[in-house]
């Protein structure tokens, strides 16, 4: 097997080569596979679509693009393009709706490109070819959005952003042997009496501003759009207070760049014109080359981190659009944390106020980036956290009342986090009596660990957040007489808005907390005298409800009630949070509990049409917790393909409410190639009988692993160990022997029951196959 491992630091230099060209550079395996996949990344428009068509307060519905701080979302005329802005940090106070007072982020403004040339008569745009009338395309695996204008004197506009900074550029080029007249209109969005706006001609620059409510808030937020032709002699007006027009003439010798920078956002009503102005004023074509050719191997890098090859088209689209829709929304170069809609929040009534909703929605946006090999994507999200600890805390101490009636008076150490919060790092919303906000997170810190080995990052920043979390359960939980001996017990929201007792779903957070305050105490070599508390609560906690289902059809098998009552109302599986994101069930706990398991997931998800009618099954992970407890792989398929058959035109699947959550498809399909089980390596642990191979998925241990599967075993195998240690191995080929060589020489391993033990080396790539 030829290795599928290439290391950042040489990945970036090969992706370098042949950055013109629209090749996928990188190893040949790399390049032969996102060749093939390079059609199906491109979603295609034959007619112009306008904004009423794609106007959304929830999930982008048309071309879109993000560098993790600005969005952006394009609609169209014969003879123009829109280019709408957002900035994730651009977030107002003091707005009113059903969830109360609180922030809310908003649009910024945009950009209108618009060429002044007659729209072709006698051609109808369903029939036209696409060199003569308008095309628009959204190129993900270059992150590029392409349309040519069905205009007299064609144009064509690229448009693409930098991965680094706020600067969006759109080439224009055109073939028409007489000058094209373009005006380009830089706005600020909508201006009211609530938002304020300005617009300014600043030399060659436009420039506009809008600002956020500015009585009874907290904060002001400001944030400018700023515009420069370059190329071009432009002639700027200031059409009105929040629109300044930029006019000139493209001819067939030049290309035009159009460079937009956009700024400010944040809480300190600034809009940061100043420097979006010396930044473009600077900027000239060889600038602009410079910052394509970053942003060119920023993609191929991103893309070149892992891949799953289902043989599945409608899998392999989705599954590789969901990749582009996370490294968009959040990265490295996030200030913060975008909501469930991530960078895109493109109206001023936002569904949820764009918002995070801590009670599964924005967690489950970052389930798949870490096993994906992308785990920077998950950092905006630690950073927002953080901001929001100081007042968890507080909440925790003078808000238990507000949480519940019945905690009035009472407090606790540790966090409390209502539903609903904004990047920024400030709350909104009710706690809709649920406790399991704050905890909800501890999976996403745990596994930036798990997956990287990152130590710093255990001991900074993950045992101290899940340490609060089991302050809180310490706090929370209450110490009952039951069967002779004692339990802990825990009444909360299951649900929103329940009040239950024990429900499963946050027994499995309790679970989790306490096992990982146990096993990482240890490791960092901290918190000894409070180790027999936490497993004096491991080794007490109420078992889950066990009933026969309520409701048909159902299997008369036993499953997981919902809380000690019996709750059974179907159609999600909430209960089995002890499957994921928790882990504290999996292939290698107890069969009999594993089988109810298995049960819960059957009657919820097939029988009671969970998978099917519930909007939430795929961010509640429902899938993944399918593919976590082994069931067949063929209806996982199957519901999967059913959904993504939903999907919009920009291969979004959009119900109205969420966004980021249906990305989970990566993690399921993940799942079901490669699990960690107990420190061990499962393959294709949920797969059908049928092809597949995975490259480079990200394993617990900080391993990267490579495998094909041919049907009916696996046919090559490699693991590359990022840190070193012990890899544990599940044998893929039941009881044969395995032969493991390193650059050809053969390198000892250890068997014991069923599992192979092979001592890595730091920076070394392990064969294996079948002795």
């Amino acid at each position: 097997m030829k290795s599928r491992y290439i290391p950042l630091f040489v990945s970036c230099s090969l992706l370098l080569i042949s950055l013109h060209q629209e090749t996928f550079a990188g190893s040949p395996e790399d390049s032969l596979f996102f060749e093939r996949k390079k059609g199906m990344l491109t979603a295609t428009w034959r007619q112009p679509f306008s904004y009423s068509s794609i106007k959304s307060n929830h999930a982008p519905l048309g071309p879109y693009l993000g560098n993790g701080d600005v969005g952006v979302v394009a609609f169209t005329s014969d003879n123009s393009q829109t280019l709408k802005i957002s900035k994730v940090d651009f977030v107002t106070d003091g707005w009113t709706d059903w969830a109360g007072s609180g922030p809310a982020a908003l649009p910024v403004g945009g950009v209108t490109i618009k060429v002044n040339s007659p729209v072709r008569s006698g051609f109808v745009t369903v029939n036209r070819p696409d060199s003569m009338g308008f095309n628009y395309q959204m190129d993900q695996l270059n992150s590029e959005l392409r349309m040519s204008t069905a205009t007299a004197r064609p144009v064509k506009m690229k448009s693409w952003m930098s991965m680094a900074e706020n600067v969006i550029i759109t080439a224009l080029t055109t073939t028409s042997k007489t000058p094209v007249a373009i005006s380009v209109d830089t706005y600020a969005d909508d201006p009211s009496v609530d938002y304020a706006t300005a617009a300014d001609v600043n030399g060659q620059i436009a420039q506009v501003s809008r600002q956020t409510k500015t009585t009874n808030v907290r904060w002001i937020s400001h944030a400018g759009i700023s515009t420069r032709i370059i190329g071009a002699n432009a002639v700027l007006q200031r059409l009105s207070g929040a629109m300044v027009r930029s006019d000139f003439q493209l001819t067939a010798a030049d290309t035009v760049y159009i460079a937009v920078y956009v700024s400010g956002g944040g809480k300190t009503n600034d809009p940061q014109l100043s420097v979006a102005s010396k930044r473009l004023s600077t900027l000239d074509a060889a600038d602009v080359l410079r910052l394509k050719t970053a942003k060119t191997a920023w993609w191929k890098d991103m893309w070149t981190r892992s891949y799953v090859e289902t043989n599945d088209s409608l899998l392999d689209r989705h599954y590789l659009s969901s990749i582009y829709l996370l490294a968009s929304a959040y990265n490295e170069h996030s200030p913060v944390s975008g909501g469930m809609y991530g960078v895109w929040n493109m109206d001023d009534r936002m569904m949820y106020h764009g918002d995070m909703h801590f009670n599964y929605n924005s967690q489950a946006g970052f389930y798949s980036a870490f096993s994906a090999n992308r785990p920077e994507i998950a950092l905006p999200f630690y950073k927002t956290v953080e901001l929001l600890i100081p007042e968890g805390k507080r909440r925790a101490k003078e808000e238990m009342g507000v949480m519940h009636p019945s905690w009035k008076g009472k407090s606790c150490r540790g966090l409390l986090f209502p539903v609903g919060a904004l990047g920024i790092g400030v709350f909104y919303n009710y706690y809709w009596q649920q406790t399991m906000n704050a905890p909800f997170n501890i999976p996403l810190f745990s596994w930036n660990y798990e997956y990287t080995g990152d130590l710093d990052f255990l001991r900074d920043k993950a045992y101290p957040y899940i340490r609060l979390c089991g302050d809180f359960y310490e706090d929370y939980m209450q110490k009952e007489a039951f069967g002779g001996t004692y339990r802990y017990t825990i009444t909360t929201g299951g649900h929103e808005g329940s009040w239950d007792l024990n429900p499963p779903s946050d027994l499995a957070f309790v679970e989790q907390t306490f096992r990982l305050l146990l096993k990482y105490s240890k490791l960092l070599g901290v918190d000894k005298q409070r180790r027999d508390k936490w497993n004096d609560i491991l080794t007490h906690l109420p078992a889950y409800k066990v009933i026969t289902p309520t409701k048909t059809p159902n299997q008369g098998l036993p499953v997981f009630a919902k809380n000690e009552d019996g709750w059974d109302l179907p159609n999600h599986a909430i209960q089995m949070h002890s499957l994921y994101p928790c882990e504290v069930l999996h292939l290698g706990s107890d069969s009999a509990r594993l089988q109810i398991a298995r049960n819960t997931m059957y009657y919820y998800e097939v029988s009671q049409k969970g998978f099917s009618e519930s909007m939430n099954a795929l961010g509640l992970s429902a899938y993944v917790m399918w593919a976590r407890a082994g069931l067949d792989p063929e209806i996982l398929i199957h519901s999967m393909k059913e959904l993504i058959k939903t999907a919009r035109p920009n291969f979004i699947i959009a119900d109205g409410h969420h966004c980021a959550e249906k990305t989970t498809v990566i993690e399921t399909v993940n799942s079901m190639m490669l699990q960690t089980v107990d420190d061990v390596l499962h393959l294709f642990p949920c797969w059908p009988k049928s092809p597949a191979s995975f490259t480079r998925l990200r394993a617990k241990g900080a391993f990267l692993v490579s495998a094909d599967y041919d049907g009916s075993a696996v046919s090559a195998l490699q693991i590359f160990s990022e840190k070193g240690g012990v890899c544990q191995l599940k044998s893929p080929w039941n009881d044969a022997g395995i032969t493991v060589t390193v650059d050809g020489k053969p390198v000892s391993v250890k068997r014991e029951n069923g599992v192979y033990a092979i001592v890595t080396k730091k920076g070394a790539t392990y064969e294996i196959s079948r002795k």
